[in-house]
């Protein structure tokens, strides 16, 4: 029996988009996430932190002004922002204009706004409370929140929607539960550590009132308990023959980890010369999103599991999982 004719006229939609074209999307949204954090820093360690010196104009008479270096840098940071804003909007919208439709990625792409929404709030105070570090500190750790959410929406617009079974052993995966929870504790040490320190944004910022080598020896301590967790967990990955892929991100994990420790160390020994902070937050962007893409793929999708899974993973072929 032929079609009706209100079933052939119903008009196609307009504008979608593929899977393909949506994780070109989150890519850039994660680009610019992760620049923003490194722009933040350039403005902290240039000085330029009260460049302009209300928020969100420049001055009380003028939205914009580039009379000075430091007018300059902090404008065009804030300007940086309102790119990140573009992309996680157009991030929320693509969500749900892809085809097909997926619930789980418009939620992790609402929460992208909400990050930067809280964002611009924070950035706001910070301006008006004359960069107080624990106001600084905060703006670092949210970076790091909205870091972790966009990586997490762009490892599951990377793979089928639906139940998700470890591909390791419960052991393995809380012990990447317990290395997730120490990378995060280093965001809030290091932050301490930056407080405390000389690189304040501005000459009449406030610091911490804490001794600069005992919240390093903190921090030090966090970096070396999450090095160990994540040596242990590769060796017992490796002993059991896990997958190539998750051994291949374990390895970049760990030599980011590695790298990132002996800038730490060497930034301390120099006296914490701007350009090595610079390449500490790099680090620390980097750390934290090679931790939470490795985290991911120990589980995925039944739908996209090899069909050797229960011997890579040992996994109960009942089990399921959203982390």
């Amino acid at each position: 029996m032929p079609p009706s004719s209100a079933a052939t006229d119903l008009p196609a939609e307009r504008w979608t988009l593929s899977p393909s074209t949506y994780r070109s999307v989150v890519v850039v949204a994660l680009l610019l996430i992760a620049g923003i954090v490194v722009t933040g820093a350039a403005v902290r360690l240039t000085g330029s932190g009260m460049g302009c010196d209300t928020w969100p104009r420049c001055t009380d008479e003028d939205l914009l002004r580039f009379s000075k270096p430091n007018q300059t840098i902090e404008q065009v940071n804030r300007l940086i922002t309102g790119l990140v804003s573009a992309s996680v909007a157009a991030a929320v919208l693509g969500s749900l204009r892809r085809r097909p439709y997926r619930r789980d990625l418009v939620w992790w792409s609402v929460g992208l706004v909400a990050g930067v929404l809280g964002q611009i709030v924070l950035g706001g105070i910070t301006v008006l409370v004359h960069l107080h570090p624990a106001a600084v500190a905060g703006h670092f750790v949210l970076s790091m929140v909205l870091l972790v959410d966009v990586v997490v929406l762009l490892w599951r617009s990377s793979h089928e929607d639906g139940p998700r079974r470890p591909r390791v052993t419960p052991a393995e995966l809380n012990l990447s539960r317990v290395a997730v929870a120490a990378a995060m504790a280093l965001m809030v040490t290091g932050p301490i550590v930056t407080g405390s320190g000389p690189h304040a944004g501005d000459s009449e910022a406030r610091r911490f009132d804490f001794f600069i080598p005992d919240v390093v020896r903190i921090h030090s301590i966090n970096m070396w308990v999450f090095l160990a967790v994540i040596v242990v967990l590769l060796a017992t990955l490796a002993r059991r023959r896990a997958g190539a892929d998750i051994m291949r991100r374990g390895y970049f994990l760990l030599a980011a980890i590695v790298a990132q420790g002996g800038i730490g160390y060497l930034q301390y020994e120099l006296g914490i010369p701007p350009w090595l902070v610079i390449l500490h937050i790099v680090g620390a962007t980097t750390v934290v999103g090679l931790m939470t893409w490795f985290h991911l793929g120990l589980s995925a999708p039944i739908a996209d599991l090899p069909t050797d899974a229960s011997s890579t993973g040992r996994a109960d072929s009942s089990a399921v999982t959203t982390s």
